[in-house]
């Protein structure tokens, strides 16, 4: 971390004030209602899926602050925060959003490009998690826990749950399978 600290410069801490913002809740929850409202309630159990994400990756992390009580670094922050450090708040939610989002942007795409997809929405969570150790308010192993904790969400809800949505929907305009 104090190697960290030692190595910024104007450039980096710049650009890192940019990218952290990409795993804020300010602006992930527009994203995912605009991309739910661009979509057009096309395939509903996504849909669904993308909302019960979301919302678990904003609230997973608070619950496991409480219970882990780690306190931020103590080097210098170049963020003034007050709350607990782990799991990182920022990364839990940039790794479950995007991945979920790459995932049903990919539906359709030719091999290529599906993949393309995913290790975009990949880099970005790599992106916010790096961000979150550069400014100082995470260690490392928060970010790691973050990335972890929202990849693996993201998954469990969009794999294991998701299916089960789909067969239960008649209702939502699907026809059941007989």
């Amino acid at each position: 971390m104090q190697a960290i600290a030692g190595g910024r410069n104007a450039t980096l801490t710049s650009i890192a004030w940019v990218v952290t913002e990409a795993g804020s809740f300010v602006l992930l929850a527009p994203l995912s209602i605009a991309f739910l409202l661009l979509r057009r309630w096309k395939r509903p159990a996504d849909d669904v899926a993308l909302l019960v994400i979301a919302a678990g990756s904003a609230v997973l992390p608070l619950v496991v602050k409480v219970i882990v009580a780690r306190p931020r670094p103590t080097i210098e922050h170049l963020s003034q925060l007050s709350s607990l450090s782990f799991p990182s708040e920022h990364t839990t939610q940039a790794a479950a959003i995007y991945l979920t989002i790459a995932i049903m942007l990919s539906k359709g795409l030719a091999r290529g490009w599906r993949e393309g997809a995913i290790v975009l929405g990949v880099v970005i969570a790599l992106a916010v998690a790096w961000s979150r150790v550069y400014l100082g308010v995470h260690y490392p192993t928060d970010v790691t826990a973050g990335l972890l904790l929202g990849w693996g969400w993201a998954l469990l809800v969009f794999h294991w749950a998701r299916p089960k949505l789909i067969q239960d929907q008649p209702a939502m305009g699907r026809v059941a399978n007989e």
